[in-house]
């Protein structure tokens, strides 16, 4: 690539941070852009008004599920290579957004920048309900792989960006041996920690994945 690619986004933002490992995984050089500080940049990309914004290669892209897939069309390896997988692969992204997902973001936003006494445990309770309830079909999924996408790939990054958050905002650890043993590889690598958001790295110090 001629230049480094531009990403406009915000730390904690699931949808960004799986787009870094991607970028990470694929070995792109990439300028990051704090969502706060280049708003009237990137409000001018994006009709949807939201991060991520991906300038690269002389292409825009305002989507994070668009932008993953650009970069396993120039790079490969972020989805399997076979039809069936791939769609076994992309079914277990969207769970991962959508059950998982729901739970995790319920929990952060009550936890988020506020005192205990304002949490609402009602709301607190049932996704941690949802958060356990969520797991055994990830854990089936997952079976005896060290990765949901060989190496680790889109999937795996997905959920990462959840289960980060998750555990950084109080989320009890999985007990599920496989999904434990995934976390932790997952945890421990490369793209996961160059592109964390502080709050991740604070809660891994800490000791919370163990």
């Amino acid at each position: 690539m001629s230049e480094p690619a531009i990403l406009y986004d915000k730390p904690e933002c699931p949808f960004c941070w799986r787009v870094r490992m991607a970028l990470h995984r694929c070995g792109v050089e990439v300028e990051r852009r704090p969502y706060d500080r280049w708003e009237h940049e990137w409000r001018a990309l994006t009709p949807q008004a939201t991060v991520p914004v991906l300038r690269m290669e002389g292409r825009v892209m305002t989507d994070s599920s668009q932008m993953l897939d650009a970069l396993d069309d120039r790079f490969g390896g972020l989805w399997p290579a076979s039809p069936q997988r791939r769609a076994w692969a992309r079914d277990l992204a969207q769970y991962a957004d959508g059950e998982v997902g729901r739970a995790v973001r319920d929990i952060v936003f009550q936890r988020r920048e506020r005192a205990p006494a304002e949490w609402d445990e009602s709301v607190i309770a049932a996704a941690l309900r949802a958060w356990h309830e969520a797991l055994p079909h990830l854990e089936t999924a997952l079976g005896e792989r060290e990765y949901f996408v060989d190496g680790a790939g889109i999937t795996d990054f997905v959920l990462a960006s959840r289960f980060g958050l998750a555990m950084a905002y109080g989320m009890p650890a999985t007990r599920l041996p496989a999904l434990a043993a995934w976390f932790g590889r997952i945890s421990g690598g490369a793209a996961f920690l160059t592109t964390a958001p502080p709050v991740v790295i604070d809660g891994l110090q800490r000791g919370w994945h163990s």
